[in-house]
């Protein structure tokens, strides 16, 4: 009898001891997930107060003299199209907003908004990847919509076109 008890104690010991190793790697594999949970957070809570693109997030302009020298902003909207590149399989995807002072530019790009659309979009559909990825590419890209804008509207001019996204792929 005292070696059937042996054999029952030797035999549940294993048994205790997997369990524990399970519990053991369980709780290991929380404990990484929880890390890299914070680390996530963190991560996007440092992303949002860091500018992009030199623009600071919406609201946050740093003090009164940016917001005036910015003038008055009108969201032209987002816009996916395909650059001119071998293949056609590359694409961008660009929010584009628009500074000017005088306020009358705002009604006239309301409703002129379908013409100036288009001319983004063509000159978007001209650009190369290559062209986007040099140095000045998205200085001579702004200013390039910059004049075709300018060209349709009769009021008055915009001043800077900003781009509050900016992917190419």
């Amino acid at each position: 009898m005292a070696d059937e008890n042996t054999e029952v104690q030797e035999g549940e010991a294993p048994k205790s001891s997997s369990g524990g190793t399970i519990k053991l790697i369980i709780a290991g594999v929380a404990i990484i997930i929880l890390a890299a949970g914070i680390a996530f957070g963190v991560a996007m809570l440092v992303l949002k107060s860091v500018p992009v693109g030199g623009t600071a997030p919406k609201g946050e302009t740093g003090g009164k003299a940016k917001s005036e020298s910015l003038g008055t902003t009108f969201d032209a909207g987002e816009f996916i199209t395909n650059l001119a590149a071998e293949g056609g399989n590359r694409f961008v995807k660009v929010n584009i907003v628009f500074s000017f002072q005088d306020p009358k530019v705002q009604e006239e790009i309301e409703n002129k908004l379908p013409g100036i659309k288009n001319a983004i979009i063509s000159i978007l559909r001209q650009q190369t990847p290559e062209s986007l990825a040099e140095p000045k590419g998205m200085d001579k890209l702004a200013d390039s919509l910059k004049k075709s804008v300018n060209a349709l509207l009769v009021k008055g001019n915009i001043t800077n076109v900003y781009f509050t996204t900016f992917q190419v792929q």
